[in-house]
C-alpha cells in the first residue's frame, strides 16, 4: 500500500478527530495538481458543509426568533432545521467515512 492511498484516505477518514485541519494542511502541502492534492481538497470541501449548513441554520433560527417573537414558530424552526442539518450532517460522515475506506483500498 502506497503513501499516498493512507495520505488520500487520511484527507477523508480525518473527519473523526480533525476535520478541517488535516484536509487542509494536506492540501496546502502536496505538489501541485497532484491526486492528493484534489482528494484532499475534496474532503476539505466535504468536512466544510456540515459547518457551513449549521452555521446558517442558527442564523435563521436567530431572525425567526426575532423577527417573529413566537415562541412555538421560533421552536418549531429550529426543531425542523436542525433536524434536517442532523441527518445531512450524518450522511456526509458516513459518505466521508467510506469514500477514505474505497480510497484505501482502490
Amino acid at each position: 500500500m502506497s503513501n499516498s492511498k493512507i495520505i488520500k484516505a487520511l484527507s477523508y477518514l480525518s473527519i473523526t478527530f480533525a476535520p478541517l485541519l488535516v484536509p487542509l494542511i494536506i492540501w496546502i502541502l502536496s505538489q501541485s495538481a497532484s491526486s492528493v492534492q484534489y482528494h484532499a481538497r475534496r474532503a476539505f470541501f466535504l468536512h466544510l458543509w456540515p459547518v457551513i449548513l449549521t452555521v446558517g441554520a442558527l442564523i435563521v433560527i436567530g431572525v425567526t426568533g426575532v423577527t417573529t417573537n413566537d415562541v412555538f414558530s421560533t421552536s418549531a424552526v429550529s426543531l425542523l432545521l436542525l433536524g434536517v442539518i442532523a441527518v445531512i450532517d450524518v450522511v456526509l460522515y458516513i459518505y466521508n467515512l467510506v469514500y477514505g475506506i474505497r480510497v484505501l483500498f482502490e
